[in-house]
């Protein structure tokens, strides 16, 4: 037998040994039994005596545990605990990393449902001068299938009585082609034109501030903007461009952008804000079948450093890396957490080196080396740590699974965006996990099997 399989064949025979249990994978799968329904019983009992209200009946109860925790070997109890404990910071690690992760694909989604495939805006300024040579240019490229004009800007608008500054949206006719838009009205109609009329989609938030009714004509919604040519005139009516539209729709797509936003036809827009052939932004549809990374690099090996070209996370860049910052600093503080459980590894490994003296000097004397010594503790450490991880890792998918699927934790927010918490499982957390536990075990179990070795004599 190597030197390598030695000291974990005999770290591993230990183990199971105490636990009366022949292989690692039996154990591993009796100790999720034994976690689970342990946990339950001890609950229910606890709950149960609790409602009792019978200090005589509460006594007896957690005197009967006590006794029970006392006539166990302590070694394998605090080891036990070890593993516990490791196991329920591994499965909190892999609830909290899958909820970030959920709300992350959440706010993707919902962010998807107004942010078109690629974005086109001037590097220098506010807007640009959108010619046919522009438009030829950005055609011509492989994988675009549809450019939709944008003209946006803040304004001023007053329904009966009410003021709000909105971000108004004017988009060319094929706007719905860009964005799941149209998919989010809830009142009205998705259109913008009906026959020779023009209408506005409004955001919810826009909606019920105002308390808007749809395509009223006693009371249009009245867009005012400040002149851009011109001297300054203290009368609104002369300082002022003003323009009227119904509002022909409401939806819901992300509550900041429902909040402020106002989407109108481009046509509408350059009126009120006198925008000529300047446009603020181009909003680009990808063919199926196209990379939307590979078709901004085109894009800017055509037209140039003149246009910032963001896809859809770059659009949205600000909240994702905030959010990806929180779980980066949730992480670290669980782990923390994770560290303080892996406390008991250290306990146990530091009084089994004590118990088992007399045995690590006989294997000294039959020519084990102390590097050998310090190689059982250590593979005795990782036992514990790795049962208790994979529990936890279990019982953290498991979790996980049936939030997902039947969605049993609320939010309590019935809005119907977000009714319930979500949860995304990621191969890349599970083995971030697993490095963090395996690094974690080994910091632990590293100064009782030197001090192990140490103590030992031939």
């Amino acid at each position: 037998m190597s030197k390598f399989r030695l000291p974990f064949f005999i770290s591993k025979r230990y183990f199971l040994s105490q636990r009366n249990i022949k292989n690692i994978p039996l154990m591993l799968l009796t100790l999720v039994l034994q976690m689970s329904f342990g946990l339950v019983i001890f609950l229910g009992k606890a709950i149960g005596v609790l409602f009792t209200f019978s200090p005589k009946r509460i006594r007896k109860t957690y005197k009967g545990m006590a006794e029970l925790f006392i006539r166990q070997n302590f070694i394998q109890t605090l080891s036990n605990i070890a593993m516990v404990g490791v196991g329920f910071g591994t499965a909190a690690l892999v609830i909290v990393l899958s909820l970030f992760n959920g709300m992350e694909r959440t706010l993707t989604g919902m962010f998807n449902r107004h942010n078109p495939e690629l974005k086109i805006e001037a590097t220098v300024g506010k807007s640009f001068p959108y010619e046919w040579t522009l438009r030829n240019k950005i055609e011509e490229i492989e994988g675009v299938e549809a450019i939709t004009e944008v003209i946006e800007d803040k304004v001023l608008i007053l329904y009966n009585n009410k003021q709000k500054v909105v971000n108004m949206k004017g988009v060319s006719d094929n706007f719905a082609i860009q964005t799941q838009i149209d998919t989010t009205v809830v009142l009205g109609t998705n259109t913008l034109f009906n026959n020779d009329n023009q209408y506005a989609l409004v955001g919810s938030g826009v909606y019920q501030e105002l308390g808007l009714r749809l395509r009223d004509s006693m009371y249009p919604l009245q867009f005012w903007y400040p002149k851009r040519k011109g001297k300054s005139s203290l009368d609104p009516a002369k300082a002022f461009n003003k323009k009227i539209i119904q509002a022909g729709g409401v939806f819901v797509a992300e509550p900041q952008f429902d909040q402020s936003t106002v989407i109108v036809p481009i046509k509408f827009a350059n009126s009120l804000l006198n925008y000529g052939n300047l446009r603020t932004g181009l909003e680009i549809k990808v063919a199926d079948g196209y990379n939307a990374h590979h078709v901004k690099k085109l894009l800017i090996d055509r037209i140039g450093d003149k246009f910032t070209i963001k896809t859809r996370p770059e659009q949205q860049s600000q909240v994702l890396r905030a959010l990806k910052i929180e779980k980066f600093f949730t992480y670290g503080t669980f782990a923390l957490i994770l560290g303080i459980a892996s406390f008991n590894v250290f306990f146990a490994l530091a009084m089994l080196s004590i118990e088992k003296n007399d045995d690590m000097n006989v294997l000294k004397s039959m020519g084990a080396t102390n590097g050998m010594i310090r190689k059982i503790f250590v593979f005795e450490g990782s036992l514990v740590a790795v049962s208790g991880a994979i529990f936890g890792l279990i019982s953290g998918y498991t979790f996980c699974f049936i939030q997902e699927k039947f969605k049993w934790i609320s939010t309590g927010a019935n809005n119907g965006i977000l009714d319930a918490y979500p949860v995304e499982t990621r191969w890349q957390d599970f083995l971030i996990i697993c490095i963090t536990v395996t690094t974690i075990t080994l910091l632990a179990s590293v100064i009782p099997a030197r001090n192990a070795a140490k103590n030992t004599r031939r």
